[in-house]
């Protein structure tokens, strides 16, 4: 991935909405649902967070808006289910509920649970999404790819603004979002004529960031801890069937025929009359 690509991307995290067709049997979350606009969304998702280098962080990048369960990961284990948003509308909570939305709002509805839910399950996952100890979450960007059945009654209720405040009440709210990071709705933000044209750009950017993202000809080393992009020597873009991508140093004598100015020089000392010992 070049310099340019890796700051462009690097921070970013993707949600995706889920799917009605499913499995048959729990699976690993990723691989739930079987629809081809849910597998396209899917490898937008993988694509777009490899900025985050190992593939334990890269699985926690992305995570997936599911009615039944608000926000799930790609590894964890899932039975099939059949709960719909629309299942959640206009089905009242039973009882009384002091839970209230970042709004300030009291929680009425199953759909209100929802919400709250998913606001939970997002400040749990994007402000440590790593480690338990981690100090600043990398989160700098939200990217959620869900339709507008799933997207709205979130933004409705406040759940995506991040507010340090509520609105109505002046309450001190918690908010889900890392203080630097921002939200897209590419779905929402695009005039796009249907599922297929969302496919079709999603395919297109899927393949703009897997060209930019092949290691076999790396011209670069980062470290994302360290936050720094370096310039690799030139004798490693050399020998592509060395791989530098999960390594920062290289011994020589991982590489064949290589240039004499670049092999270790004899030290000398000096004595103190000037001559060489």
């Amino acid at each position: 991935m070049t310099t340019t690509q890796t700051e462009r991307t690097r921070g970013r995290f993707v949600l995706i909405g889920c799917g009605d067709a499913k499995t048959d049997q729990p699976v690993a979350a990723r691989d739930l649902y079987t629809s081809s606009y849910f597998v396209v969304k899917r490898s937008y998702a993988e694509a777009a967070v490899q900025w985050a280098r190992t593939a334990d962080r890269r699985a926690n990048s992305g995570g997936i808006l599911s009615a039944e369960h608000g926000i799930l990961l790609p590894r964890q284990t899932v039975a099939p289910y059949d709960t719909t948003i629309e299942d959640l509308r206009g089905d009242p909570i039973e009882g009384e509920t002091h839970y209230r939305l970042p709004s300030g709002e009291r929680a009425k509805s199953q759909l209100d649970r929802w919400a709250l839910r998913v606001h939970s399950s997002l400040a749990d996952w994007l402000r440590r999404p790593y480690a338990a100890d981690q100090q600043e979450s990398p989160c700098r960007e939200l990217v959620v790819l869900a339709g507008s059945d799933y997207v709205d009654p979130l933004r409705k209720r406040g759940i995506f603004d991040g507010r340090p405040t509520a609105i109505r009440t002046g309450r001190e709210t918690h908010t889900a979002l890392p203080p630097k990071a921002t939200v897209r709705f590419p779905f929402q933000e695009r005039d796009f004529d249907g599922m297929f044209d969302q496919m079709n750009w999603l395919s297109d950017r899927t393949e703009e960031l897997e060209a930019t993202a092949k290691p076999a000809r790396r011209t670069e080393l980062s470290a994302f801890d360290g936050g720094f992009e370096r310039e690799s020597a030139t004798w490693q873009t050399d020998h592509s069937d060395v791989d530098v991508e999960e390594t920062e140093q290289a011994g020589l004598d991982a590489f064949e025929s290589v240039p004499e100015r670049f092999l270790a020089t004899r030290q000398t000392s000096l004595t103190t009359d000037g001559e060489e010992e």
